[in-house]
């Protein structure tokens, strides 16, 4: 399932994300882009009542709370709460990430961070960033499963 997220929706596009959908997310569009993104076949997240008319596959979002957004879109798609996808993807560009071998992490993680999780250290390829389990992820998954996931 691919989504795109109006400019009204960058928590849910990043909650989207880290549950592992490629969700594409900016903070304008242009009516020429959104339509190249739906013809891709990504369903467009919006909270405009004329962006909900205009395109075929569209969700309208009319809830403030992330969790109440991500009820709204359960309510109309079956989201996957297959949690082996989640932490797959970046939170803040949305490429795929990859593992990273121990020399190549070493210099770009905390010491602790290194000889606690030398394995699950991962890396995004576009922006450049990484990521690893810690209290961050912790909180992330415990909100997540407030919200019934």
């Amino acid at each position: 399932m691919l989504f795109v997220a109006d400019s009204m929706l960058g928590k849910l596009a990043r909650y989207l994300r880290i549950m592992g959908y490629d969700t594409i997310y900016q903070k304008s569009y242009s009516d020429q882009r959104l339509s190249e993104l739906a013809a891709e076949g990504r369903v467009l997240l919006t909270r405009s009542t004329v962006r909900a008319t205009e395109y075929p596959h569209v969700i309208f979002i009319d809830k403030d709370l992330v969790k109440d957004q991500l009820t709204v879109l359960g309510s109309n798609l079956r989201l996957s709460r297959d949690q082996q996808k989640w932490f797959t993807r970046c939170s803040i560009c949305n490429s795929p990430l990859s593992r990273v071998d121990r020399e190549g992490a070493q210099a770009h993680v905390p010491d602790y961070v290194f000889f606690r999780y030398p394995e699950r250290i991962q890396f995004c390829p576009v922006c450049e960033r990484y990521y690893w389990p810690g209290t961050h992820r912790e909180r992330m998954l415990a909100r997540l499963k407030d919200w019934g996931f």
